[in-house]
């Protein structure tokens, strides 16, 4: 039972998306016109078309959940690590300084490193702010400004 999801803002891949099909207009022009030149080809397919299409899907792929006692972190390369709530051996709530809103980003460690980073434009990010605050220990909360 999924007890909470939370995920990158959607808005920014169908952004990259549409920057992505606009740059496909001059990609696809060349091709029409058949001009004999493929390095400029190799060229835009590694520094354009391929790290737009592996921003977006590091965008839908990257996935946090809750699953009762456990934090599961979906990487955006398909990777999946599970973080027990009694592993946890600190979490920082860092307040972003000189920003307009209330921008904390909430860090949470495991032993010594450092498995999970929280932003405050993610989508249900305030729910998950709500739901660690309930169920971890205060002695493990700290808070920087």
């Amino acid at each position: 039972m999924k007890v909470l999801e939370c995920y990158q803002p959607r808005g920014i891949a169908k952004i990259a998306f549409f920057v992505l099909c606009l740059g496909m207009i001059p990609f696809c022009g060349h091709l029409v016109m058949k001009d004999e030149e493929t390095s400029g080809y190799i060229v835009y397919v590694l520094f354009f078309i391929i790290p737009i299409l592996l921003g977006i899907l590091a965008i839908f792929v990257y996935r946090i959940s809750v699953i009762d006692n456990y934090i599961t972190i979906r990487k955006w390369y398909g990777r999946c690590v599970k973080v027990n709530f009694d592993d946890i051996t600190k979490v920082v709530f860092a307040t972003l300084s000189g920003k307009p809103v209330d921008a904390t980003r909430i860090h949470i460690y495991k032993g010594k490193k450092k498995v999970l980073s929280l932003d405050p434009i993610m989508e249900n990010y305030d729910e998950m702010k709500k739901y660690l605050l309930d169920h971890i220990d205060e002695t493990k909360i700290d808070t920087i400004s």
